[in-house]
């Protein structure tokens, strides 16, 4: 578990309410405009490989819950990265529900999809899984929750290899074709919609943030996101996170660019 705290990004808080100390105590009468926070909030993230970070140039500062923590959420904000390389859906449930929970997060990602479609966990077993999952994590409405959609993993060299007709295949067994991996990421994604829309989620769109290059967004081991890719990954949980109601209460008070 990795956690981020607030208190280094409260820095220009801080000096400003020394400066404002120092007015005082000098006899100036200067007025000085001191940014307003809102409240702290506790932002976890839940996944695999991809959320520890495991494709970018340095995991710890470059993994997509770090880009998104820094860029798109606000100053008060705390980061616990409950992440576990390897998870499936099932595994996250037995071993990072409870993590989560314990912190009372105000918001939560998710990401787990693409090791429960190359272990060919069905689809009816994921979404069961996917549902118990994110219901835990809304605490009866009290979590926002944002979960990613599976992006289409049938393009990436390390799946092409364990394809029909494939060699030097890494994985834990041969995967199907291409036409039946595609389909099931079809069906992961409208799985995924349905546990979205029963549980009160909001989907991210993984498909359109790789934008039909997802070879120019994946690691030299063929399978994980690039420093771009998990810069593109947090850009699409940022666009997710303004259609949020309570958005304004996570955000910044100004906007930059999500994916900066």
């Amino acid at each position: 578990m990795r956690r981020l705290g607030a208190g280094a990004r409260r820095f220009p808080l801080a000096l400003a309410t020394l400066t404002l100390l120092a007015a005082c105590t000098s006899g100036r009468a200067d007025t000085i405009e001191v940014e307003a926070l809102p409240p702290p909030f506790t932002y976890v993230a839940v996944g695999a490989s991809e959320t520890v970070g495991i494709g970018a140039d340095d995991p710890f500062t470059d993994s997509w819950p770090s880009v998104f923590y820094r860029t798109a959420l606000a100053r008060s904000a705390t980061l616990v990265n409950v992440g576990v390389s390897g998870s499936t859906v099932r595994q996250a449930l037995e071993q990072q529900l409870q993590p989560a929970l314990a912190e009372e997060p105000r918001l939560v990602t998710v990401w787990l999809n693409v090791n429960d479609l190359v272990r060919q966990v069905s689809v009816e077993q994921y979404e069961r899984d996917l549902g118990a999952l994110v219901r835990g994590l809304r605490r009866g409405g009290a979590t926002d929750v944002l979960v990613a959609s599976t992006p289409p993993v049938v393009d990436l060299p390390v799946v092409r290899a364990c394809l029909p007709g494939g060699t030097g295949c890494q994985l834990s067994s041969p995967l199907p074709s291409a036409k039946v991996i595609t389909e099931r990421v079809a069906a992961y994604n409208a799985a995924i919609a349905r546990v979205a829309q029963a549980e009160g989620a909001v989907v991210v769109d993984l498909g359109a943030a790789a934008g039909g290059e997802i070879n120019a967004l994946v690691a030299a081991d063929g399978f994980h996101p690039s420093t771009e890719g998990h810069r593109r990954v947090a850009g699409a949980f940022a666009d997710a996170l303004a259609s949020l109601p309570s958005a304004g209460e996570l955000r910044p008070p100004t906007d930059g660019d999500p994916a900066g």
